[in-house]
C-alpha cells in the first residue's frame, strides 16, 4: 500500500481525496509506526538480532521474535490501555510507545507507567523493555534518566522490573542501515529495497534518516588543486605576482616613425 499512496493511487486505501499533509492528520504516527515495524518484522532472525543489539544496546536482548502485536488492548481499572507495538521475544518483551516527531515533548510518564502496569498485570509482558521512540527533546543518558525517574514516581509502590530505552527515529534508521551493511552480499539487494521503503516513509512524514549537520561541523576537504576539462589548473594557493626584469622607463623605444590610417569615404546617396 505504501507505494500506491506515495504515487497518488489512494483509492481504497483510506487516503482517497486527501492530501498527504500528515501534519494536519490525526493518527499520523500510527501509519508511520505500522509501516516501519511491519518491515522490521520481515528481517531474518539473525539480522533482527543484530539490529536489536545495535539499536537497543541491551545486556540481555529480547531473543528471536515470536510474535508482534499492533495496538493490543489491555485494561487497567476498567480503562482501556493501548500501546503502539509489542514485540514478543523468546526471552523478553519489547513495549514500544512511538511519537511522530523526533524533537519535542510528546512522551509522558503517566501514559508509559499505565502501559507497563496493564501489560504486566495481564501477563502480556515478560521482563519488559520499554522503548520510547521519538517524542523527546534530546536523547542523552540524562534525558532517559529523568524520564525513568518520572515513570517510577507514577508507579509509586508498584514494583515492576523493566528497562527503559529512549531512541529517535533517526537512531532506528542508522541502526538498520548499519545492520543491512553486514548482511550476506546475495541478500543485500532485497534489504536495500526494504531500507528504501523506510526512507520514503520518513520523507513522507518529514523525518530525517540522518542527523542534521551544519557547515561548521564539516571537516576540511584537503583539496589542493582541481583540473578543469579544458586542462587548466586552479591551485588553492595564491599565485605569485609576475616579476619584471626591466622597469617601464628602461624599455627600448619601439622604433615607430609614422602611422597611417585608411581614408574614410562618406556617401550621402539615398
Amino acid at each position: 500500500m505504501l507505494s500506491a499512496v506515495l504515487n497518488g493511487k489512494r483509492r481504497g486505501t483510506g487516503f482517497a481525496g486527501k492530501q498527504l499533509a500528515l501534519g494536519d492528520t490525526s493518527g499520523a504516527e500510527d501509519v508511520l509506526t505500522a509501516t516501519v515495524f511491519e518491515r522490521l518484522a520481515y528481517l531474518p532472525d539473525l539480522l533482527l538480532e543484530t539490529f536489536f543489539d545495535r539499536f537497543l544496546g541491551l545486556d540481555e536482548p529480547p531473543g528471536p521474535l515470536t510474535e508482534i502485536q499492533f495496538w493490543p488492548s489491555w485494561y487497567m481499572a476498567g480503562t482501556r490501555v493501548e500501546p503502539d507495538v509489542v514485540l514478543q521475544g523468546s526471552e523478553r518483551s519489547l513495549l514500544v510507545e512511538a511519537k511522530r516527531h523526533d524533537h519535542g515533548l510528546q512522551q509522558y510518564a503517566q501514559q508509559l507507567a499505565r502501559e507497563l502496569v496493564a501489560g504486566t498485570c495481564s501477563g502480556e509482558l515478560r521482563r519488559p523493555v520499554l522503548l520510547t521512540l521519538g517524542g523527546l527533546p534530546e536523547y542523552t543518558g540524562a534525558a532517559a534518566g529523568q524520564l525513568g525517574a518520572q515513570i517510577d514516581a507514577v508507579l509509586g509502590d508498584t514494583s515492576l522490573d523493566y528497562e527503559l530505552v529512549c531512541r529517535s527515529w533517526s537512531h532506528l534508521y542508522l541502526a538498520l542501515e548499519s545492520t543491512v551493511a553486514t548482511a550476506p552480499a546475495d541478500s543485500r539487494p532485497g534489504l536495500f529495497r526494504l531500507l528504501e521503503d523506510i526512507a520514503a516513509t520518513y520523507a513522507w512524514h518529514g523525518l530525517r534518516t540522518h542527523p542534521q549537520r551544519w557547515l561548521v561541523q564539516l571537516g576540511r576537504a584537503g583539496i589542493r588543486a582541481t583540473t578543469c576539462p579544458l586542462g587548466g589548473a586552479f591551485s588553492a594557493a595564491a599565485p605569485s605576482p609576475p616579476v619584471l626584469n626591466h622597469s617601464l622607463a628602461g624599455l627600448p623605444a619601439p622604433g615607430l616613425t609614422r602611422a597611417s590610417f585608411p581614408p574614410a569615404i562618406w556617401s550621402l546617396r539615398p
